[in-house]
């Protein structure tokens, strides 16, 4: 993600990141043990303070063979290294990067690898998504949130689940939904979808 030094971590505990990760962690759940998954490697990527990881792990202990999470922001990447610091003792380990993930190369990663990215919102483009390696299972989540300003950053908007459900190219949809956010000020819908790609 850009910019996430304006941010402070509390901000990732706020009720809808938070019920949009409970959901993710649900539906990716359920479509790993359908699609026979054993022992995946996990790659989040835009992780901002990685508590995505800690939330699936902490959900499935010693599920996954490795965790990474990968963020253009050194202090994103050192909140999550305090995040997930039980991780970095327990197994399986988590390994949060400084990278730019448009132009890092996912080619060569683990057996089984899931990829998460819910932080297309907040990226020029969606690069990234061409270099993961086909097969893998891809969990995309976005917004129809339009505002460019602070905090939200929004830098690609996604009106529609079908809009989102056809950015990206695939072999086959898993799952497809979206959670409505209905508060006083900012209500948004959120989608989300999982591939294989």
């Amino acid at each position: 993600m850009t910019n996430l030094n304006k941010f402070d971590t509390h901000e990732s505990f706020y009720h809808g990141l938070v019920t949009s990760k409970v959901w993710l962690c649900e539906q990716l759940e359920v479509a790993m043990q359908n699609e026979g998954l054993v022992q995946p490697s996990l790659h989040v990527l835009g992780c901002w303070d990685n508590l995505l990881t800690f939330m699936l792990l902490i959900r499935k202990p010693k599920y996954y063979n490795i965790a990474h999470g990968y963020d253009i922001d050194p202090e994103a990447i050192t909140n999550a290294n305090k995040i997930c610091g039980a991780w970095h003792i327990e197994t399986p380990n988590v390994i949060n990067h400084i990278v730019d993930v448009n132009l890092y190369d996912y080619s060569k990663c683990d057996n089984e690898p899931v990829f998460i990215n819910c932080s297309i919102d907040q990226m020029d483009n969606n690069i990234w998504y061409d270099s993961i390696p086909k097969n893998s299972l891809v969990c995309v989540q976005a917004t129809n949130v339009t505002n460019r300003e602070f905090p939200w950053l929004i830098r690609q908007t996604t009106s529609s689940l079908d809009e989102l459900i056809n950015r990206f190219n695939y072999s086959s949809l898993l799952f497809a939904d979206t959670k409505c956010f209905q508060y006083p000020v900012n209500s948004y819908n959120r989608y989300m979808i999982i591939v294989r790609k």
